[in-house]
This record gives C-alpha cells, sequence and structure tokens, in this order.
C-alpha cells in the first residue's frame, strides 16, 4: 500500500529538510513503542520512520512525489468519471473513499500514547511512601524549629539564627499540604525529579 508521507508527518509538499526532522521527532515522541503502549505501537512506528527516510532522501522523495502526483490525477479523473457517467462505474477505486485512504487516524493512536502521572496517581501506586516523604518534612521541619528555638532561648547562639526556624515552618506547612494531597512545593519538586 502507497502511504502520503506528506499526511503521514503533518507536512506540506513543499517542506524542508528541517520542517521534515521537526515533524519527524513530533510524531517519534507520539508513536515509539517505549511510550506508546498500543498493539500496533511498533507497525506505526516503522510507517513514520520510512516515512522520515524516504522524505529526507531526494531520489526517494523526488519518485514518491511523482506516485503521489500519478494517484492524485488518477482521483481527479475518477471524480470527472464519476460526475460526468454517475457513480455506476465499475472499479472506481479512486473516487471511492473507503478504498483511497491514505490518511491514518492518529487521534484513536493518541489514548496510548505516555501521559504524565499526576499526585493522584503516585499516591494510588505507593501510598505508604508517599506519605513518608511529606512525613519525613514536616519531621524536619520540626527539628529546625525546636532546635533554634532551643538554642536562642538559651543562648547558644544569636537572636537572627531564630530566621531559620521560617524554614522550619515551611517544611512543616508544605509537608501537611502533600500529605492532605492539596498542591504543594514538595509535589511540583518531586515532579522535577521524576523527569
Amino acid at each position: 500500500m502507497l502511504y502520503d508521507y506528506y499526511k503521514i508527518l503533518d507536512i506540506p509538499r513543499t517542506a524542508n529538510l528541517e520542517d521534515i526532522k521537526k515533524a519527524y521527532r513530533l510524531k517519534a515522541k507520539l508513536v515509539h513503542p517505549d511510550v506508546n503502549n498500543s498493539p500496533k505501537a511498533n507497525e506505526v512506528f516503522a510507517v513514520v520512520s520510512e516515512a522520515y527516510e524516504v522524505l529526507c532522501d531526494e531520489q526517494r522523495r523526488y519518485m514518491h512525489d511523482i506516485k503521489l502526483n500519478y494517484i492524485d490525477s488518477e482521483r481527479i479523473n475518477a471524480e470527472r468519471k464519476r460526475q460526468y457517467y454517475g457513480s455506476s462505474i465499475k472499479n472506481d477505486s479512486f473516487s471511492n473513499p473507503t478504498n483511497a485512504n491514505f490518511n491514518y487516524d492518529w487521534n484513536s493512536f493518541n489514548q496510548y500514547a505516555y501521559k504524565e502521572k499526576t499526585d493522584d496517581d503516585y499516591y494510588k501506586q505507593a501510598p505508604f511512601l508517599y506519605n513518608l516523604f511529606f512525613a519525613s518534612g514536616m519531621f524536619i521541619g520540626f527539628i529546625i524549629i525546636i532546635v533554634t528555638i532551643y538554642g536562642t532561648l538559651k543562648n547558644l547562639w544569636p537572636l537572627p539564627f531564630v530566621l531559620i526556624s521560617i524554614t522550619g515552618f515551611i517544611l512543616v506547612k508544605e509537608g501537611w499540604k502533600g500529605m492532605m494531597r492539596k498542591s504543594s512545593i514538595f509535589s511540583s519538586l518531586m515532579k522535577r525529579f521524576r523527569k
């Protein structure tokens, strides 16, 4: 079957080499078998890779363009015949949309694509570890608060040192938010480290 590689990569027929590479990278991120759980991921990725290889090679692209131009002219001729003679033409494969379908339904394929996990997904996956992370942050926050206030009251260090307890209060507050599964600074940091 002849694919229209331009439609597969979603680029115009006048696209230059840079546009082809950019479009291929975008499609590969979507359909690569490592990030897409679809049973047809290998097959679709092979077609996308083939499209990239053909369109990057000048001679192969030229031959592909000739085939597409021939198909376009046959489709136009078939449409003219259908308009002139009606729909009673036999072997009318070019004017029949089911036979001349060169488009791939990428929307049905997107459902298998990689989706970034949310905090709820991580909580469902390991609730104990999720809560332990925030509880340890709260514990460290309490230690900082107690040590700085106790040390300042006992004159172990100067009064401005008590400002360090602000970080302890922040740790306790954010840890509590995380355990209640509200948006917190820690959860955004966890997302960055997961990538």
